[in-house]
């Protein structure tokens, strides 16, 4: 038995071994990267994080999904300029934007009590799929997706939904 525990032991000893040589490697070749190396990683990573030079625009022949941008930044175009723009004053923004008014569907900006909702959703049918987005004073930013159209024909659910159409 003894034997047996002086193997494992060395077994363990040599992954270890083994495991630093590595880990020691990759900072090797980490840190003699070629300056030019590291500065396009720095460039490609403010290339994909930079905004566009133009204000997107619907794309009429494309997709929901290629068409979320387009419709999140509408609804944050709507509440920069005014950040007490109701639910309603966003659901006309994005029916005004070109997307159908007769399918943009809104959730009330105040509860049944009067007290401002926490959240409102603004929802419009595109593609045969609903663009839905959520936004309010918990909401830290537009949250936008894109999701199926519910059995109902709408795109948002409950008894409080309205619709432009």
């Amino acid at each position: 038995m003894e034997e047996r525990g002086v193997v494992n032991t060395r077994v363990i000893a040599a992954a270890l071994a083994l495991s630093s040589v590595f880990a020691l490697s990759a900072c090797a070749t980490t840190a003699t990267a070629p300056d030019d190396q590291k500065n396009s990683t720095a460039t490609a990573t403010t290339t994909e994080t930079s905004k566009p030079a133009q204000d997107p625009v619907l794309l009429p022949n494309g997709s929901a999904k290629d068409n979320l941008y387009y419709f999140t930044w509408v609804i944050e175009k709507t509440l920069a300029a005014d950040p007490a723009a109701d639910s309603f004053a966003v659901a006309q923004a994005v029916g005004a934007a070109g997307f159908d008014p007769a399918t943009v569907q809104f959730t009330f900006s105040r509860t049944a009590a009067g007290l401002a909702a926490d959240t409102s959703e603004v929802a419009v049918q595109f593609g045969g799929q609903c663009l839905i987005g959520q936004f309010g004073p918990v909401a830290p930013k537009v949250i936008s997706r894109v999701l199926p159209v519910l059995a109902t024909g709408g795109c948002l659910l409950g008894t409080e939904v309205q619709s432009l159409g």
